[in-house]
């Protein structure tokens, strides 16, 4: 569980590392999240490393998928297809994820967004891009779209992380101490990896392997294979720091997203906020201002376009797309008949 109930907390803080009081929903095993678990098209970028890349459906805009730290890769398995019998819908993995090469650190947004944009570049996949990311992969999106705005048809935000939220949290009283408990112990992982063989005590099978019930074979043994990795384990590491106020190197996404913020127009933009649920284990007096901060996080990435929306979705967790996929795929549709109404001006 390396893990579910550490990758929530995360998301509130940090880079969306350390985990929450809360799990993501057990689903069935189901004929959707099996193309997760196998190479697709392994995408060979700039300095030869190779993405792994997985495209479903036809046709403009490209919908782009980027799921938050440590996964899980099925982030994304009840919304791809649906979104794939509109227009192409694509996941990956990024470095050091999945079956994806992994890639010189430290693991920051300007790295990933690098990595993406060459991605999609030398699969040819051509713009317009609609991004769609989650949790850390809200830092992603930001710069994605600071960058490469004149390619974007739009964007939607999954209970994002925003730039500088670890230290706006860790304001709050007794939030740090909560989230140092949880952080991860990434030396003791990195040696799990580095011993060869899976664990079998408890502990470290809780703190090092993605283990859930509903997996099948093929599920646990890949997983396992990916927790298995050196590398694995240093990129998350390494995303973790690259946004911590407090790190080594200091907040390095924040410094990275405040010299590249531009104005985003009118892009269509949607964010989607969890409901109050993502605060389990929290004590409760805390519990309204943390709320108010991340929503108040959504608000201003959802100001830094005309056409941008916060909506929160009532009773959801950080995991929306896994327990409300209505929700999100909503708001996709809603991005493209807006970014299909861009373009119907500009033919007029």
């Amino acid at each position: 569980m390396k893990s579910q109930l550490r990758r929530s907390l995360a998301s509130l803080c940090g880079v969306l590392l350390l985990g929450a009081a809360m799990e993501k929903p057990v689903q069935a095993i189901d004929a959707a999240a099996a193309p997760y678990y196998h190479v697709h098209r392994l995408v060979k970028i700039a300095d030869g490393r190779k993405l792994n890349l997985y495209c479903v459906g036809s046709g403009s805009p490209v919908v782009i998928f980027d799921y938050g730290w440590g996964g899980p890769p099925t982030a994304w398995e009840h919304i791809q297809p649906a979104i794939g019998r509109l227009t192409t819908a694509c996941t990956y993995d990024r470095a050091g994820y999945g079956f994806s090469d992994a890639g010189p650190l430290p693991r920051d947004t300007s790295a990933l967004v690098t990595d993406l944009h060459q991605l999609l570049e030398a699969a040819q996949l051509k713009p317009p891009y609609v991004f769609v990311g989650h949790s850390l992969a809200g830092l992603n999106g930001a710069l994605f779209a600071d960058r490469y705005l004149e390619q974007m048809a739009g964007m939607v935000l999954v209970d994002p992380a925003f730039a500088h939220q670890d230290e706006k949290f860790n304001a709050i009283p007794g939030v740090k101490e909560k989230f140092a408990a949880s952080a991860p112990d990434y030396a003791e992982c990195i040696a799990v990896a580095k011993s060869g063989q899976l664990p079998t005590d408890a502990k470290r099978i809780e703190d090092c392997l993605d283990r859930d019930t509903h997996d099948d074979a093929t599920a646990r043994a890949v997983k396992d294979q990916w927790d298995m990795s050196v590398d694995h384990w240093k990129t998350l590491k390494s995303e973790d720091e690259s946004g911590k106020l407090f790190s080594h190197g200091g907040d390095i996404d924040g410094a990275e997203l405040d010299a590249a913020r531009r104005d985003w127009r009118d892009l269509p933009l949607i964010v989607l906020t969890s409901s109050d649920k993502h605060y389990a284990g929290f004590p409760v007096a805390q519990i309204p201002t943390m709320s108010a901060l991340w929503k108040s996080g959504h608000d201003e990435l959802a100001s830094r376009s005309t056409r941008g929306r916060n909506i929160v979705v009532p009773g959801s967790n950080h995991y929306i797309q896994l327990d409300h996929p209505d929700a999100v795929i909503q708001a996709i549709k809603q991005v493209l008949k807006m970014a299909g109404q861009n373009r119907t001006k500009l033919r007029t």
